[in-house]
């Protein structure tokens, strides 16, 4: 009997995904791609370079969406950060510049919202083939916006949906950090 039942719970771990991720983050199934996401916290802002950092010392970097799954990476990232953000304050609509989250891309040389520019994803310098922009973005405000964040644009009673948004480096915004799954032949 003892032996029956080690190897039905030996059966039951088997049958499981061979694929997980660390405590904390999300695992996150794009087209039959496994990556695990994490979101930084809700007061936790940092400038591009600490959110690198940070998603560096987690064995992972800042979320892209080149992996050819674009447009179902890019609407699966927005579901996860407005589940963890929630609606909104009541009152005036539009975009919230205390709601960003970075993201894996910069922009080299002038752009603005008639003229997208030359962004490249960070982690392989491809370039970005394909835009999800607010409204009136890029715009490259005072000259010195060259990084890519999600930014949260909300009506007068808290519903909003996130865009891109160009920003500066050097300013401050949430991070999400990406990684491969660990499977459970890597324990």
């Amino acid at each position: 009997l003892k032996i029956a039942v080690a190897l039905s719970l030996l059966g039951a771990v088997y049958a499981q995904d061979t694929e997980y991720c660390p405590d904390g983050w999300i695992v996150s199934d794009t087209e039959h791609t496994i990556e695990c996401i994490l979101l930084g916290g809700l007061d936790e802002r940092v400038t591009k370079k600490d959110a690198e950092l940070i998603c560096g010392g987690h064995e992972g970097r800042l979320v892209d969406m080149d992996e050819g799954h674009g447009g179902h990476k890019n609407r699966a990232i927005k579901e996860m950060i407005q589940d963890k953000v929630g609606n909104g304050d009541f009152g005036t609509p539009g975009p919230r510049l205390e709601d960003q989250w970075w993201i894996g891309a910069t922009v080299q040389g002038p752009h603005n919202d008639h003229h997208y520019g030359n962004w490249t994803w960070d982690h392989n310098h491809q370039e970005v083939t394909w835009f999800d922009w607010l409204d009136g973005q890029p715009n490259n405000w005072q000259h010195e916006e060259q990084c890519l964040t999600f930014i949260r644009d909300q009506d007068i009673f808290g519903y909003g949906v996130y865009h891109w948004n160009d920003w500066g480096c050097d300013y401050v915004a949430r991070y999400i950090c990406e990684r491969e799954p660990l499977s459970y032949l890597d324990d």
